[in-house]
């Protein structure tokens, strides 16, 4: 190709979300950057999402909230469902308060803003097809061009945000990077967008997003029920993995027909995905890389979602490149501030929800209804040990708390030793080994295993009670 630029400063694979962010933090600090994508260049999504974004992210970016037709309505917050239905969880906090957006507006947006911040080539129809590698360090990427041509791009860094099948992962010849998932790792979705056109129907609780737990309607996962506007909803469900035949049917019959109570609708978009639902990958990065959102399994495990950590991600990424690329350094060392800004945020909350959502998942349907209904773990609680790493109520509440479960005390024994290894693996994120550390790194990770081993233990317990 003439005039073809195969040396740039960084190429971000992936276009989406997490990829425009670090693209436009990246370019607007005076990087040359390359920006490609798979998918032609109207960028219309194909992910399975709620399409939900809470309000703090653009705050603390800098970036504009969403506003007109890329906004489909305004949220407050999060309710968290047990399978009876009757108390739920609600969930308030910046993270989640905020929006449903029109997710191929946003996009475009987002896109767009990074363009004119200065990125110096948007390749669209172009597929990454390995890394390219220079003395133990990633420097470019082998690509496939739109006319069917390979090509070999040079960067000083390549930041991964490709999604979560993402192949430069796969393919990374690392230490500390996993190159895959396990499957109890993920969950099968399939969802549905649907239009009451007549307004045959009216949207329930339109100011909040819905979680439903429920083992028999949605074993492994969860039934999400959030409002797009006053007449349309996007609804569906994830499944354990092993449901990939059946999750079409059960979506149907778990969540269209009981959601869906009039003929006079229209099916705007449907389709099906897997979203991971655990913590971030040990490492984010390694010489010359840095993976972000779903690549790098920044997805919140609890609700699944994963727009607002790709885009914190992204952002941490790109200023983590200014910073080492202005030093001249894109070792591993000079890019672990990535990882520490990743793990002690974000990271450690999603480590503790995922705990809490392998615990939910392994419980029986009347054990959920039970806890949340008597009010034995509720939503300050949940909040404020993922945010904290503290579970030290007053002891009032612990008397109360006591007394509501006197019924069940074998599911009161299990919900606080639930809460201690929680409270123990947060504090383990939130002291995430630094970059004068990093030879604790392997230390900090076996510590970490152990508090899941103690969580797995629980959970097989459970699970081999509740088949009893």
């Amino acid at each position: 190709m003439d005039g073809f630029k195969k040396e740039f400063d960084v190429i971000v694979v992936g276009a989406g979300t997490g990829g425009a962010v670090a693209a436009r933090f990246a370019a607007e600090n005076g990087l040359k950057v390359c920006l490609i994508d798979r998918k032609p260049e109207t960028l219309d999504p194909a992910k399975v999402c709620g399409d939900a974004v809470g309000s703090e992210i653009f705050d603390l970016l800098g970036i504009a909230h969403p506003r007109g037709e890329e906004l489909s309505c305004h949220i407050k917050g999060v309710k968290l469902y047990p399978p009876d239905m009757r108390r739920p969880l609600v969930l308030i906090d910046p993270k989640f308060t905020g929006y449903i957006i029109n997710r191929s507006l946003f996009g475009r947006r987002l896109l767009k803003e990074a363009l004119d911040a200065g990125v110096s080539r948007f390749m669209h129809d172009t597929k990454a097809l390995d890394l390219i590698c220079h003395n133990g360090s990633v420097a470019g990427v082998k690509v496939r061009l739109s006319n069917g041509d390979t090509a070999e791009l040079g960067a000083k860094i390549v930041i991964d945000a490709s999604g979560l099948y993402s192949v430069l992962r796969k393919n990374i010849k690392s230490d500390i990077i996993e190159n895959n998932f396990k499957k109890e790792d993920a969950v099968l979705c399939y969802r549905e967008i649907v239009d009451f056109p007549t307004k045959a129907q009216k949207v329930k609780d339109p100011d909040y997003i819905t979680i439903i737990l429920d083992h028999k309607r949605a074993p492994g996962g969860y039934i999400w029920y959030f409002p797009k506007n006053e007449h349309s909803l996007n609804i569906g469900l994830g499944v354990y993995m092993d449901y990939r035949d059946r999750v079409r049917e059960l979506y149907k019959k778990s969540v269209f027909n009981e959601f869906v109570n009039t003929k006079e609708f229209e099916i705007l978009s449907s389709g099906g995905g897997v979203v991971p639902v655990r913590r971030p990958l040990w490492s984010c990065a390694d010489s010359g890389i840095m993976f972000v959102g779903d690549a790098a399994l920044h997805v919140n495990p609890l609700h699944g979602g994963g727009i607002d950590p790709s885009m914190r991600a992204g952002y941490h990424a790109a200023m983590t490149a200014v910073k080492a690329i202005g030093k001249g350094d894109v070792s591993l060392n000079a890019l672990w501030g990535y990882n520490s800004a990743v793990m002690k945020s974000f990271g450690s909350e999603f480590a503790g929800l995922e705990l809490l959502r392998r615990v939910l998942q392994s419980l029986t349907n009347a054990d959920i209804s039970f806890g949340l209904n008597k009010n034995l773990l509720n939503a300050e609680e949940v909040l404020y040990i993922a945010k904290t790493g503290n579970i030290k109520p007053p002891l009032g509440k612990m008397a109360l708390k006591a007394f509501r479960g006197f019924s069940r005390p074998g599911f009161l024994l299990n919900l606080n030793y639930l809460r201690i290894h929680m409270n123990q693996v947060i504090t383990l994120y939130r002291n995430f080994p630094g970059s004068n550390d990093i030879e604790e790194f392997e230390s900090w990770k076996q510590k970490v295993g152990e508090q899941y081993k103690k969580i797995n233990f629980l959970t097989e317990k459970l699970r081999s009670e509740r088949q009893v």
